[in-house]
């Protein structure tokens, strides 16, 4: 009596796999030799919503983005529906693939070794050559593309310290002791005599002089220069920012006196007719 529900089922998941192989949407990844992925096309969809065929991951798809990629089967690993692939595309000579991993719909749900026909798309990673490496440098690739604002935030941060220190000088040096210590009357006597603006001035005192010289009060100078400066070209970064929403190839930041320093790619550059090369990545398939 108990074998007949298992029999029921056997003939049940037959019964379906049959269905699969008889509807032509529902493939086996195993049966495909290759995939030609363009961008801005989307993915066939049935159980879930269509994703763009290439979709760019890494810091350098703000710069430029493949246009067409070409997948190869590279046969399974751990399971007969379990395919690796090999991806080549036609890229600037700055550039190169990193992995190429392939998303494809699972056809009744996500763990189904049938996938949708023509729901299969790639992510890839846009990485640096050694030629791009020399021309526009390392240290920007480092930053995630989550991470671009993180030199923003800590100049932002130093800006604002630095206006809140000049501040508190000026209302130091702007105190009633301060005042009277640090500035007299241009015609002589202390301020409260009430005497003639046109008396002659006071003789000089040395001891007044020296005390002058050794609790100055605060003067405009190299921190109120500094700020100025800065606040100029952060308020010029921000404007930019907002503006222009074309890539401008300049230096991003320096290292002080070392010489060194680097810039961003521009979109200009990506599309000036440029030495190009075939670059290659790898990676697996999963299911959605």
């Amino acid at each position: 009596m108990q074998l007949l529900p298992l029999s029921r089922l056997l003939i049940l998941s037959q019964i379906i796999c049959g269905l699969k192989a008889g509807n032509e949407n529902a493939i086996l990844l195993s049966q495909v030799r290759t995939l030609t992925l363009r961008k801005n096309v989307k993915t066939s969809h049935r159980r879930v919503p269509s994703k763009p065929q290439l979709t760019c991951k890494g810091p350098g798809c703000a710069f430029y983005e493949v246009d067409i990629m070409r997948c190869k089967n590279q046969g399974s690993s751990y399971d007969t529906e379990d395919i690796e692939w090999s991806c080549t595309a036609n890229l600037p000579i700055e550039f190169k693939l990193g992995s190429t991993d392939v998303s494809c719909e699972g056809y009744a749900h996500r763990h189904d070794k049938y996938v949708l026909k023509e729901s299969c798309g790639v992510e890839y990673r846009l990485l640096l050559t050694d030629i791009g490496e020399e021309k526009y440098g390392k240290e920007f690739w480092h930053l995630d593309s989550e991470n671009k604002s993180l030199p923003r935030a800590i100049f932002a941060v130093i800006f604002f310290a630095i206006l809140a220190w000049i501040l508190y000088s000026i209302f130091k040096a702007l105190s009633v002791g301060n005042w009277h210590r640090n500035f007299r009357p241009f015609w002589g006597g202390d301020g409260n005599d009430g005497g003639d603006p046109w008396d002659s001035p006071p003789p000089y005192n040395k001891k007044w002089s020296s005390r002058g010289r050794q609790q100055p009060g605060w003067t405009p100078g190299f921190w109120s220069g500094a700020l100025g400066g800065a606040a100029a070209g952060y308020l010029a970064g921000n404007r930019n920012g907002r503006h222009n929403n074309q890539f401008t190839e300049r230096p991003l930041w320096s290292t002080g006196n070392s010489g060194t320093s680097f810039s961003v790619p521009t979109s200009d550059s990506m599309n000036n007719g440029s030495a190009r090369h075939k670059s290659t990545g790898f990676g697996s398939t999963s299911r959605r």
